[in-house]
């Protein structure tokens, strides 16, 4: 049963427009001082943040006026580090004054926690971050980090504006746990990204440092919104974006990739296969004349995929990457359910 088509951006606008981050870009976040580009009243706003950080990472209760979810992915740049775009969505209460505030700070775990430092710039970890947040339309605020693979804890505070009609203004802090892989090797895939919509963007700008934090979807031309949660409507579709890396290169230069997309439907504590896709090739007579291994080009691979003939229930999806050139294979999981309309 063929249940799906292949997603129109990934294999076609997409690959005309890649967007990459630039080693120099990322590689100055790691050992220089990432400069606070704030005004003076949005720094007095982010100033007490520091501290409840602290205070939370050394074992006190964490404030938590606002209830928020936490959602990210990970996905390598030129210089094998990985850009983690993340959501935080307001899920209980909500913030009253704007704009918020937030500080977000990377540890590595089991690290000893380093020496206080000047509070003008941030490289006392291997990240730190403050930015400054508008109201959102969708409840959502979204940043990015840039880390070495290995095992993490990501400390977040969030403040609303104090003013004259907020004596208390709601703060929440929380740590988040994140495992970032090491993708700089062998077969490798980003995070699957499961898209509620993907939007094309105009020209070939590539965003620098700054913009990329900012708006941390906005990647290989396009502009992303992450799906939150993994419910969908049968009126719907499911729609999932990801790169492959250090594929083998054939005497064209070009990667000899497959990609399968099989669809298996939960029924109690077991599995019936329910359908796949058609099979994806990245190859010479595929992808476009320029595309070059050698000159950093990736592969963007993705399907899109109605689901008006899924029953509704629990479904995964098993995406099988093999690379022709050597047979070397993985697999990724992508796990969903599917409503009523």
């Amino acid at each position: 049963m063929d249940v799906g088509r292949c997603l129109g951006l990934a294999c076609g606008v997409v690959f005309a427009t890649l967007v990459v981050l630039s080693g120099s870009a990322v590689g100055q976040t790691n050992n220089v001082p990432k400069k606070l580009t704030l005004t003076q009243d949005e720094w007095h706003q982010v100033r007490p943040l520091f501290q409840l950080v602290e205070e939370v990472a050394a074992g006190k209760p964490a404030p938590i006026d606002v209830a928020v979810t936490w959602q990210n992915h990970f996905l390598k740049t030129e210089t094998n580090v990985l850009l983690v775009p993340f959501t935080l969505r307001i899920e209980k209460g909500q913030f009253t004054s704007f704009p918020v505030a937030m500080y977000l700070r990377v540890v590595r775990r089991g690290a000893p926690a380093p020496a206080p430092g000047p509070r003008d710039a941030l490289a006392q970890y291997p990240f730190e971050d403050a930015a400054i947040f508008d109201k959102p339309k969708d409840g959502r605020f979204s940043r990015a980090f840039v880390a070495p693979a290995g095992e993490y804890d990501v400390y977040v505070a969030l403040r609303e504006r104090p003013s004259a009609d907020v004596a208390q203004p709601k703060t929440v802090v929380f740590k988040q746990p994140v495992s970032l892989p090491d993708l700089g090797s062998d077969l490798a895939a980003s995070s699957m990204i499961v898209a509620e919509k993907v939007e094309v963007e105009p020209g070939n700008r590539r965003p620098n440092f700054e913009e990329q934090l900012d708006e941390p979807y906005r990647l290989w031309g396009t502009r992303i919104t992450p799906a939150i949660g993994t419910k969908f409507f049968q009126s719907s579709k499911l729609s999932v974006i990801f790169l492959i890396y250090n594929t083998g290169a054939t005497a064209k230069d070009k990667p000899e990739v497959e990609v399968q997309y099989n669809f298996h439907q939960k029924i109690g504590a077991t599995e019936a296969f329910f359908g796949r896709t058609s099979r994806q090739s990245f190859n010479i007579q595929t992808l476009r004349p320029e595309f070059s291994l050698a000159a950093g080009d990736v592969i963007i691979a993705g399907q899109d995929m109605p689901l008006a003939l899924f029953p509704e229930g629990d479904y995964r999806l098993e995406i099988n990457i093999t690379d022709k050139t050597n047979e070397n294979s993985l697999k990724r999981d992508v796990n969903f359910t599917v409503v009523g309309s």
